[in-house]
């Protein structure tokens, strides 16, 4: 195949003038120098594809049948060279990432609004995944990037820390008036993420230091579940202190100071530092990094 790809753009051209002369005007190289392409690709595919006349040339009947496959051709790469311009001009891509229900809610909506005001013509495609099996989509190379909270070990990703954030305990004002002068920990009601969450697996880690274990009696998948549950007065909720500012500051849920502090940790995205990032994802994380660096 190595230089018949321009033996066909030469014949194309030929045949769409049905003239030498006209077609190697066009392409911007000598008559001689496309009379002798023309000729190099009869022999290649060993048939005569025009005939020839004082008034020019003219396509034989099994040179109309090559030419049909060939137009289909140019048609694509046509299409392609113009995707690839549009790619270019970040006017066109995709982009697929994955994110926990909470932190797509809280953090990367404000965010992603920026990239798609900017970029409306990139697609963005959001899986909603834990920590972990946000991972193993990147490890499979079937998204660009991922949304996930540490820690973990990052050293096979690239991880870039976009903000920090604060595991706390809360409950309603009317929980915290049931369990009066009782210790929170023996008698009250917990609420946490299920097991395997790696929320959940960082607080319990700080609570194991301060000799306390935890047992809860309520678990959810999602902490949207947590915080509404906490707000009805259901019980002690793990939540993530940044994701209930506004319930802290209307007071439908307070902090409890009866507990350890539990060290901040950091959000991120995260990506395979084995994979090249496509014109569309690096458009996707030069976007966020400046909206983190705004805010």
């Amino acid at each position: 195949m190595d230089g018949v790809l321009e033996l066909y753009r030469i014949f194309y051209t030929v045949a769409n003038y049905n003239n030498i002369s006209i077609a190697a005007k066009n392409i911007h190289i000598t008559q001689p120098a496309v009379s002798r392409s023309i000729k190099k690709l009869e022999d290649h595919i060993g048939i005569r594809l025009f005939s020839r006349s004082s008034r020019g040339v003219k396509l034989t009947y099994e040179g109309k049948l090559f030419y049909e496959y060939v137009e289909k051709a140019m048609f694509e790469l046509s299409k392609g060279e113009e995707l690839v311009k549009k790619l270019l001009l970040r006017e066109k891509g995709k982009i697929t990432l994955s994110v926990s229900t909470t932190l797509f809610k809280h953090f990367l909506i404000p965010k992603l609004e920026d990239f798609i005001k900017e970029y409306p013509d990139i697609e963005v495609n959001v899986a909603s995944k834990t920590t972990f099996e946000s991972l193993k989509l990147l490890d499979d190379e079937k998204i660009d990037f991922c949304i996930i909270s540490r820690p973990f070990d990052c050293s096979k990703y690239a991880f870039i820390e976009l903000a920090e954030i604060q595991d706390i305990f809360v409950a309603s004002q009317s929980y915290i008036d049931i369990l009066g002068d009782a210790d929170t920990v023996s008698s009250g009601t917990f609420m946490f993420l299920e097991d395997g969450n790696i929320t959940r697996e960082y607080v319990e880690k700080h609570l194991k230091e301060w000799g306390l274990i935890i047992i809860p009696e309520i678990v959810f998948g999602n902490m949207e579940f947590l915080i509404e549950f906490a707000k009805i007065g259901m019980g002690i909720a793990s939540v993530i202190k940044d994701f209930v500012k506004p319930e802290l500051t209307e007071g439908t849920l307070i902090e409890l100071s009866t507990l350890p502090v539990i060290p901040k940790r950091s959000i991120g995205i995260a990506y395979n530092k084995n994979m090249q990032l496509s014109i569309a994802a690096s458009a996707f994380l030069d976007t966020m990094l400046r909206v983190i660096n705004e805010s």
